[in-house]
């Protein structure tokens, strides 16, 4: 195994961030002379990607495959261990469809991206639902085919240690706290076992402000009693017992 593929793979065990993990994998890419390089951990737009080709270039392309009919994105819904496509590759598949066509040419006039090879990933569920590891080079049809040959399985092994390190890290990601400092004080004397008059008397409020405090609380985490709320606050993180 080749020593930079080590390194990598250590590197991002080591990382502390999902998007320390994507930008460590663009920078081992782009050194095997990637001319762009993205990563879908979900397909929806605000999923997290690592990317060097803009934003408003893959928003349009998710857009346009959502109601489009795409080969590519059919392959790797399947799971296949990769796929490989682009203006050189595709006038060998005669039955593409359109909007296959039209990405290709349209990462080579904006990006010089000629070929590129996916490599699908499964979303935390185990299913594949189109998240994926892309790398597009500048490489024409025989040259690009022959560099997979060489490096292809070296950039999977990199892309599904990348995937599954960052998965880890944002499923450990803890979403920010919500809650005002008083509806987190009236949270947390309440998971410490108090009762409301207690409560009010700790905080100095009246029983009636410690009610509208949890009134509040229950719309703004959209549950019915304080009990819910108070086993959102826990779970993730924004109050401790």
């Amino acid at each position: 195994m080749h020593l930079d593929l080590l390194d990598f793979v250590q590197d991002a065990g080591s990382a502390t961030t999902a998007a320390e993990v994507g930008q460590r994998f663009m920078g081992l890419a782009l050194g095997r002379n990637a001319s762009v390089v993205h990563m879908f951990m979900e397909t929806k737009l605000k999923g997290f990607r690592a990317t060097t080709i803009p934003h408003a270039v893959l928003d349009e392309e998710i857009h346009d495959c959502q109601f489009g009919t795409s080969q590519i994105v059919e392959l790797v819904q399947s799971g296949a261990s990769k796929v490989f496509w682009g203006v050189d590759l595709d006038k060998y598949n005669p039955t593409l469809p359109e909007l296959d066509v039209r990405i290709s040419k349209a990462r080579f006039d904006l990006l010089k991206q000629r070929n590129s090879v996916t490599f699908p990933m499964p979303d935390s569920d185990g299913q594949y639902r189109g998240a994926g590891v892309g790398i597009g080079f500048e490489d024409k049809g025989g040259t690009f085919l022959n560099h997979m040959e060489e490096a292809c399985g070296i950039l999977a092994v990199a892309s599904f240690a990348a995937h599954s390190r960052i998965q880890l890290l944002l499923s450990n990601e803890r979403e920010p706290s919500p809650l005002s400092k008083r509806q987190g004080e009236v949270l947390q004397l309440l998971a410490a076992g108090f009762q409301l008059s207690a409560i009010a008397d700790k905080l100095g409020i009246a029983d009636s402000t410690v009610n509208l405090h949890l009134a509040q609380l229950k719309k703004k985490l959209n549950v019915k009693t304080k009990e819910q709320a108070l086993a959102i606050a826990l779970s993730n993180g924004w109050i401790a017992l």
